[in-house]
């Protein structure tokens, strides 16, 4: 029977190479010098072209966003587009790296640069193509960190502080055009109601940015307790601050915010001192799709001999279902800011006061009104939100040359998509 099985074997084995015999040439002649060649080529063109971490220890992940927009606005006698960043939240790209330690403790990195080219809170009537604080491409974050699952996070190097974009809680997604940061349009010049173009922009009031500024700092934060954490950082020897960090859900209530305090006192003259107390709270009931947002800064002196008061609402209707491609976010916004008196005004954006003979001397006091709408669409299949916005923006100034200044409002509209990766 073993025999018998064997010659079998012997059978198939000999049919099985006569047919591999047969075949080889065929293969050969396939896998021959010119398919090999393309073959390693191609191999060498991936490599090249393949992101490679650096070690198998950090896992690295690369993200970002695209964000950009056209803003139309009427001053009052101009009215004209522009192709803007929209600088509230920039085109960015990242690399946050993260490694376990142990089960307890674990570090990593986070690198981020901004891309704005053209930011919509710097353009004015007279320069469209100007670019972000610190140019083109703007360092946001690079800092290494360290972390225990039970005593919290320690962060080294160029970051965000305690309160950056604390004054920007949204609980119901209409945050890229509902900010209490106004960062659109707020470097246009006001005009006289007799179409005399001023030295004067809203931000005289805000100070260009509401925003606590990145800076090399040294952070702690802790552990998340019911929704809420602690945050300190000091750096560049003349800055710190602390803050408290709150999300969570409350029966039907998705409620986001924070409040926080800050001292600079980096520069010499006490015009450069920063004291700031400052926060904001977003509260959605997700049943009704209604929604409310409140954010506060009261800055002193902030360069100025007056203290600066600001105060912002939006509240709005959330609609999950009105379009199948996701939720659709409806906003009215209304914002007032006092203060900043005592400072020069700033001439920024080639504005050619000089060749129209306007000279506004020193502002006394200063009062800047905003009030808009507007309405955020979400696209999660493509990580990407359309949105279209109005605002006016009025301002109420005194001055040491022009007393009294009769300004038209400037009315803005702002159509954009912001879209992530």
């Amino acid at each position: 029977m073993l025999t018998k099985r064997t010659g079998y074997h012997r059978i198939i084995g000999a049919a099985t190479a006569a047919l591999l015999a047969s075949v080889a040439p065929s293969y050969a002649a396939d896998l021959g010098g010119d398919c090999c060649a393309d073959l390693e080529e191609r191999i060498a063109e991936l490599e090249a072209t393949t992101a490679r971490k650096g070690n198998r220890k950090v896992s690295v992940q690369v993200s970002g966003q695209i964000h950009t927009g056209v803003l139309f606005f009427d001053d009052g006698d101009e009215s004209n587009a522009l192709v803007t960043d929209q600088d509230n939240t920039a085109s960015r790209f990242r690399f946050i790296g993260s490694a376990k330690i142990n089960p307890e403790w674990s570090a990593g990195f986070w690198l981020e640069v901004e891309v704005d080219v053209s930011a919509s809170n710097l353009v004015t009537q007279f320069n469209d193509d100007v670019v972000g604080a610190g140019g083109a491409l703007n360092l946001r974050q690079a800092n290494w960190w360290i972390e225990s699952k039970q005593l919290g996070r320690i962060t080294v190097g160029q970051g965000s502080p305690a309160n950056d974009d604390i004054i920007l809680a949204d609980a119901a997604g209409a945050g890229p055009a509902a900010f209490a940061d106004q960062l659109i349009g707020n470097a246009l010049f006001f005009r006289q109601s007799n179409g005399v173009i001023t030295n004067l922009q809203s931000n005289l009031v805000t100070g260009g940015s509401l925003d606590t500024a990145r800076r090399n700092l040294v952070r702690y934060d802790s552990p998340i307790f019911q929704g809420a954490k602690f945050v300190a950082t000091w750096g560049e020897d003349d800055f710190w601050d602390v803050a408290v960090w709150y999300a969570n859900k409350l029966g039907d209530f998705k409620i986001v915010g924070g409040i926080g305090y800050s001292q600079d006192t980096d520069g010499f003259a006490p015009s450069l001192r920063t004291e700031e107390f400052k926060g904001s709270i977003s509260i959605l009931h997700e049943p009704s799709g209604l929604f409310g947002s409140f954010a506060f800064d009261r800055r002193e002196p902030a360069r100025v001999h007056e203290a600066l008061d600001y105060y912002y609402f939006n509240g709005g209707l959330v609609l999950p279902k009105l379009l199948p491609v996701g939720k659709t976010v409806f906003y009215g916004e209304y914002a007032n800011g006092q203060g900043f008196g005592g400072q020069a005004a700033a001439v920024a954006g080639n504005a050619p006061v000089a060749a129209n003979g306007f000279t506004s001397g020193i502002v006394l006091d200063a009062e800047l009104t905003i009030w808009g709408f507007g309405v955020v669409q979400h696209i999660p299949a493509a990580e990407m939100e359309i949105y279209a916005l109005y605002k006016t923006l009025d301002l109420d100034a005194r001055t040491t040359n022009q007393g009294v200044l009769d300004l038209d409002s400037i009315d803005i509209v702002y159509t954009g998509a912001r879209i992530k990766f």
